[in-house]
């Protein structure tokens, strides 16, 4: 029963994760110091600067947009166990919150501080806040399915 709305909530969910790769989050943009954009695989220079490739302070964000994706595809498939489905929902929903903590708090705050240029949000900034929204749709779409077999168990 691939065709559930459950389903297509995680779809979405897989499909804004992975747009985060493709969309910056953040931009650093200064003439004289050059311009940054923050993405989900680590920070990109486009100046003729030296570039400033931040992969291992970013590589947290990476592991959690990944896991939100691989989370989000395993969930869809598991439709006939529905409790495993929903605590999955659910854990995917904390990593989305940190994500979202990270970026928003740590993120847009440390690598202001180091370059000296105020932060910018992007489109890619608020992806997070869309799956976020359709994981808590999901969930509950997950739930009140489990209450409707429930309830059609105790009629038999």
């Amino acid at each position: 029963m691939i065709q559930r709305i459950q389903s297509l909530y995680l779809f979405v969910v897989a499909v804004a994760c992975t747009l985060l790769f493709f969309f910056p989050m953040i931009d650093y943009i200064d003439p004289g110091k050059g311009t940054y954009k923050l993405f989900a695989t680590g920070m990109k220079s486009y100046s003729d600067l030296p570039g400033l490739l931040f992969f291992w302070e970013t590589l947290p964000l990476l592991v959690m947009v990944i896991a939100s994706l691989v989370m989000a595809l395993i969930t869809i498939f598991l439709y006939k166990k529905r409790r495993i489905q929903f605590q999955l929902v659910n854990i995917n929903v904390l990593i989305n919150v940190l994500l979202v903590a990270l970026v928003f708090l740590l993120y847009s705050r440390i690598f202001e501080n180091r370059l000296q240029i105020p932060s910018n949000y992007q489109f890619g900034m608020y992806i997070p806040l869309i799956s976020l929204v359709f994981l808590v749709l999901a969930s509950r779409s997950i739930r009140k399915d489990d209450s409707l077999v429930k309830s059609s168990d105790r009629l038999r």
